[in-house]
């Protein structure tokens, strides 16, 4: 991976966490709003706001790591890792918000 592909995947990770946390915002108070959420389900949704962005933050630390170090293991798949969990979350709200909204 060359020095330039390197620069811009880590300006888009620093993009993408900041959809993230407008995603989870959105999304989670959308289902809290509407269906009757507490305890633990409650609690990995409010984790989630952190979770996600902070995926992206550690994907360009590898990432930066990587490179200074020279490493076999740079690739375009760590990329992968804040994709994945943000479709794991979408995932996870859905089935949270499958059921009958709750009556206010």
């Amino acid at each position: 991976m060359s020095l330039t592909l390197l620069i811009i995947s880590c300006i888009l990770q620093f993009m993408f966490a900041g959809f993230q946390v407008m995603f989870v915002i959105f999304t989670a108070s959308g289902a809290v709003n509407t269906h009757a959420i507490k305890g633990l389900k409650l609690a990995i949704l409010n984790a989630s706001v952190f979770i996600l962005p902070l995926s992206c933050l550690a994907t360009v630390i590898i990432l930066i790591t990587l490179y200074i170090k020279d490493s076999p293991y740079l690739s375009l798949w760590w990329h992968a890792i804040p994709l994945s969990l943000s479709v794991l979350y979408l995932i996870y709200v859905t089935a949270l918000t499958k059921s009958e909204p709750a009556e206010c």
